[in-house]
């Protein structure tokens, strides 16, 4: 029971105060958004999936707090003292949500998934490589959640101009104050080969594109690029 309650009182305090140095920093930062009023328009009509990778998961509930606060977004996070902070920080949003899953137990979380989508009109984020990787590996099943409920996916990502990049196996990234920060949301992504691997590919390929274009429109040499 004491060991619970440290676990939680930890996990409450790194939230808490990451959220305050994150809003702080943001609020110096030149922030350019693409694809907002598309990914608004799509929302309201369709079920949705906010695809993104694992190393972005720092400013997302931010900014997604800030750019639309009337949209319930569920993010799907592992059940480990790892996702502790990370499920306190998206609860701590009024239009924020943690769905928290066994990370070893992935047919749960497909299953939670489905649910979510099928009985809601939240909009799921979803990291497809995580929560331990491999580092930009799509796992297959957000492609298999997308096809059962017939959901859109949208990929997302979000880029700074100066950044910290943590040894992590994801190499997690934090903007730098002062900054800019380019946030784009894509084109939704359509599904339509049979196999798990060509959907899974194709996810990777979409997610991949848009990182690029983005880097290459903020950045004069790839060495600047997050590697």
């Amino acid at each position: 029971m004491l060991k619970a309650f440290k676990r939680k009182v930890f996990a409450f305090f790194i939230a808490y105060i990451g959220k305050f140095l994150l809003r702080a920093i943001i609020a110096t930062c030149q922030l350019e958004v693409r694809g907002l009023e598309r990914f608004k328009k799509i929302i309201s009509l369709e079920k949705c999936i906010l695809m993104l990778w694992h190393n972005r998961l720092t400013i997302v509930s931010e900014i997604l707090f800030k750019l639309d606060p009337n949209t319930i977004f569920a993010a799907l996070i592992s059940k480990s003292r790892d996702g502790d902070p990370v499920a306190t920080l998206a609860n701590s949003y009024a239009t924020g949500k943690a769905i928290r899953v066994p990370h070893d137990r992935r047919h749960h979380a497909l299953k939670n998934v489905i649910k979510t989508l099928k009985t809601t009109n939240e909009v799921i984020i979803i990291t497809p490589d995580g929560p331990r990787g491999p580092r930009y590996a799509v796992k297959a099943g957000i492609a298999v959640a997308a096809k059962e409920t017939n959901a859109s996916i949208i990929p997302f990502t979000w880029v700074s101009s100066k950044f910290w990049q943590l040894k992590s196996w994801d190499k997690l990234l934090f903007p730098k104050p002062f900054s800019k920060i380019i946030v784009t949301f894509g084109d939704p992504i359509s599904l339509a080969h049979d196999t798990h691997e060509e959907n899974q590919a194709i996810l990777a390929e979409n997610l991949l594109d848009i990182e690029q274009k983005v880097n290459e429109s903020l950045f004069d040499s790839t060495d600047q690029w997050p590697k």
